[in-house]
C-alpha cells in the first residue's frame, strides 16, 4: 500500500470523460461571463479577448507544462458570439 494511496483515483474512464465535459461546459460558461462583463466596461473586442486569455493563462500557469487547457482554442470564438449578441443591448 502506498502512503498517499489517496491521490491515485479509482473512478472510471467514462466518470473521468464526464467531468472532461462538465468542466469543459463550465469554463465556457465562465468566458461568456466574463465577456459580457469586458463588454459592459467598455472594453474593445481585442482588449477583451487578450484579458480573458491572460486570466486564463494565469489560472492554468502551472499545468500548460503539461498539456494546454481545451477552452483557451475556444475563447475568441466564445468572446466574439457573446459581443455579437450584447451590440445595441444595455445589459
Amino acid at each position: 500500500m502506498e502512503e498517499f494511496d489517496y491521490l491515485n483515483s479509482n473512478l472510471s474512464a467514462v466518470f473521468n470523460e464526464q467531468l472532461k465535459v462538465r468542466s469543459l461546459e463550465s469554463f465556457e460558461q465562465e468566458v461568456a461571463e466574463r465577456a459580457r462583463l469586458l463588454f459592459n466596461l467598455k472594453f474593445s473586442l481585442d482588449d477583451a479577448i487578450a484579458r480573458i486569455k491572460q486570466n486564463i493563462a494565469w489560472e492554468f500557469d502551472d499545468a500548460w507544462a503539461y498539456q494546454v487547457p481545451a477552452i483557451y482554442s475556444r475563447i475568441d470564438a466564445i468572446v466574439k458570439d457573446r459581443y455579437s449578441r450584447m451590440e445595441g443591448r444595455k445589459d
